[in-house]
């Protein structure tokens, strides 16, 4: 969801092709995209959190001195709190006291998984929020005149669906609520005397208008199926995994140390029967709380593909602020001094809270792997004793990881307590709870909220400008040698090139710092072929005039690059450089048209058959050359070719020393009388002056720096005339 949202701001695209790797890293069944029609890669995620992420990306992208992914990643903390906003509106509106609302309102902001989940980019969050104000509107529907709640309920349903398409699933628990509020006002009325049934269409209008709410993102959301594979009901998700085994499903989501949503977060068990005191005071949300959360439950509970890594059950998030509004009641008689009441809420709460602080200051990644570790890399998790034996819960295992090297707060980690950093945090966390006082007393002015609001805006920037420089995650105040190597490549780059990256677990450090304009295609180092999948994705990089390649930790050759071995056999390397860890390697692409017969030997053992060169070059460009050689007899070791362009002085203005196709075939495997295709460019460097330089070509042992030399000749290279360079056009 975050690469579209980097595509979509920085070149108004919707692929991901920037982490193509993970089509070819899974199984197509738990591949987070897929192959659209046009080759790009497409998330197969709701389009609308990445729309909503798009303006903190945008911020990050023009704001110099912090990350995109950082300040990104800041807004589902900006949803958790709305969706708190929205619970004490919804309190409200059920005729609770502002206390009631405000205490619900922080159960729900502090003591659920929604905290833990406002750190993290998923759409669940968001689906809650939109959940729970489709819900009120609905709800605000009493008669066929309230038009606008309808319709502006219906626009939220069609945006939730385009959060996530599983909520087309509940749209049918509103439509019938909606049903039977007209047939309660006598949309369809018996008449006792003709005994027939009067229809009255008018108060049917909400339900219209609800449903006529809904088309607008939905047919987008068509549409947008429809520009990545060709069919408007295609999403790309496998429908295939669904499992008639119900009462696992349900024990998983709601009761397992692993997923269990009452085990991760206590207090919600109270809201069992908050909907039995909340029944008599408004049947209504009760009875579409417990339609939305059935549907969703029976939903996921035949769901056989996994939740990932996860705090309790990702997928009931979206549920958990229509939970929360049904703990109301308990808080009001609480409020009341019901002591039965206010012991079982305090302990709930507290043990609720406890359970999110481990989840928040403690990486929960940490105790998931060495779960995966132990039950021998079971990624799910859910065909292990970790479903149902509790000595595996997670929240025993945040306690027993629970150190500085694995912290999850950004001011406390092993590289430091930032003082400073955590003194903003708490100024804000001041600033904040001297608000929520001034509301619990009623007291609240605009100046408050104005005050407020403000340092919730300015305090995170300055956060984040601090960890921009000082989170080593994602390189600290030294640039990482991976974002250096995208850097330098798009310094040089024309602005129709790409960059091709062979670094699937260096990703979010060029999410987060690389801010050129450049497209990245991501792909995997493996062993295997390339994949058929590949080849438009390569065949588009390399429609520009160069294209970069940028591996870390990955030398020339190597066996398990198959990019690298693909961009040898059909660009033309111009140069590789390191930069630390990480190869910065050039290509240029365009075939040169002059072919040249050579048919000379050197050593008597390498005949150079033909080249292909170009008439004239630009200064500053690379000039690609292709020789076609043959093995007279087996090479004796794996010899280099060396290009070069001289001068009138004789010397070189451009060489190229390398061995043939980008190392990928040695000369000691060249079987005699094969042909082989070597490609490689010269780069002229830009201050070359306008002239005609003469091109040589030979062949150079790299041990002992000997020269093959030509039959019955002192001379070691081979002369292929004259080369035009024209002076950078001003």
């Amino acid at each position: 969801m975050f690469a579209v949202t980097e595509n979509l701001v920085k070149f108004g695209q919707l692929h991901t092709d920037q982490i193509a790797w993970t089509q070819w890293t899974t199984s197509q069944r738990e591949a987070q995209g897929f192959f659209g029609i046009d080759g790009h890669v497409y998330s197969k995620k709701g389009p609308l959190f990445s729309l909503v992420m798009a303006p903190l990306y945008g911020l990050g992208l023009l704001t110099p001195g912090i990350g995109m992914l950082q300040t990104a990643s800041l807004i589902n903390a900006l949803v958790t709190a709305g969706t708190g906003g929205l619970v004490f509106t919804t309190v409200r509106w059920l005729a609770f006291d502002r206390k009631v609302a405000l205490i619900t309102a922080g159960v729900f902001g502090t003591a659920t998984i929604a905290w833990v989940y406002s750190k993290y980019l998923f759409s669940e969050p968001l689906s809650g929020l939109l959940l729970l104000g489709t819900t009120l509107l609905v709800l605000r529907v009493r008669s066929g005149r309230e038009i606008w709640s309808a319709r502006s309920a219906g626009f939220l349903a069609g945006l939730a669906v385009t959060t996530r398409v599983n909520n087309l699933f509940v749209a049918p628990v509103w439509a019938l609520y909606l049903i039977g509020i007209a047939v309660r006002d006598g949309a369809l009325a018996h008449d006792r005397l003709t005994g027939q049934v009067q229809r009255s269409f008018h108060r049917l209008l909400p339900l219209l208008h609800f449903l006529g709410g809904m088309m607008p993102p939905v047919v987008l959301l068509l549409i947008y199926n429809v520009l990545r594979s060709g069919d408007p009901l295609q999403t790309g998700y496998d429908l295939t995994i669904f499992s008639p085994d119900i009462l696992t499903g349900l024990y998983k989501l709601l009761f397992s140390p692993l997923r269990g949503l009452f085990v991760y977060s206590p207090v919600l068990l109270l809201s069992l029967p908050g909907m039995i005191w909340l029944w008599p005071r408004h049947r209504g949300a009760v009875l579409l709380v417990a339609g939305i959360s059935g549907i969703t439950l029976l939903l996921f509970a035949t769901w056989s593909s996994g939740e990932g890594l996860s705090w309790g059950s990702r997928f009931l998030v979206p549920l958990v602020p229509l939970l929360s509004i049904c703990l109301a009641p308990l808080v009001e008689r609480a409020c009341q001094r019901n002591l039965i009441v206010t012991i079982l809420l305090g302990v709930l709460a507290a043990l609720s809270l406890a359970i999110q602080l481990l989840g928040v200051a403690i990486n929960p990644w940490v105790y998931l792997s060495e779960l995966q570790a132990r039950f021998g890399g079971e990624f799910f998790l859910e065909r292990t004793a970790a479903l149902v034996d509790f000595r595996y819960a997670q929240p025993l295992g945040q306690l027993r990881a629970w150190s500085l090297e694995n912290s999850d707060i950004a001011w406390w980690q092993p590289w430091g307590l930032d003082r400073r950093a955590l003194g903003l945090s708490l100024l804000l966390l001041v600033i904040a709870a001297g608000y929520m006082v001034s509301a619990w007393l009623g007291r609240w002015s605009r100046s408050s909220l104005v005050i407020a609001s403000i340092a919730t805006l300015l305090i995170p920037l300055g956060l984040l400008s601090r960890y921009y420089v000082t989170d080593r995650q994602f390189g600290g105040r030294q640039v990482p040698s991976y974002v250096a190597a995208l850097e330098q490549a798009a310094a040089q780059a024309h602005p129709d090139e790409s960059i091709i990256t062979v670094a699937p677990y260096h990703y979010h450090m060029a999410m987060n710092r690389f801010k050129a304009r450049i497209p990245l295609i991501g792909m995997a180092r493996q062993s295997t072929p390339l994949a058929e999948t590949a080849m438009p994705l390569l065949q588009q990089a390399v429609a520009g005039r160069n294209v970069w390649l940028v591996t870390v930790g990955c030398p020339p050759a190597a066996a398990d690059n198959p990019v690298e071995w693909w961009l040898a056999r059909h660009t033309f390397k111009a140069s590789d450089e390191w930069i630390e860890d990480a190869r910065l390697v050039r290509y240029a692409t365009a075939t040169p048209p002059l072919t040249i017969t050579v048919q000379l030997a050197l050593g008597g053992m390498f005949q150079l058959d033909a080249v292909r060169v170009p008439v004239s070059v630009v200064a500053g460009e690379a000039m690609p050359i292709e020789m076609h050689w043959r093995a007279l007899k087996p090479p004796d070791a794996d010899y280099n070719i060396f290009v070069q362009l001289l001068g009138r002085d004789g010397l070189p203005v451009a060489q190229y020393d390398g061995p043939p196709v980008g190392g990928y075939v040695p000369t000691t495997t060249w079987k005699v009388d094969e042909v082989i295709h070597d490609r490689r460019a010269l780069v002229l460097p830009p201050a070359t002056a306008a002239d005609s330089y003469r091109l040589i070509v030979g062949v150079v042992n790299p041990v002992s720096g000997e020269r093959l030399r030509l039959a019955d000749t002192d001379k070691d290279v081979i002369a292929l005339g004259n080369v035009l360079v024209e002076a950078i056009a001003r």
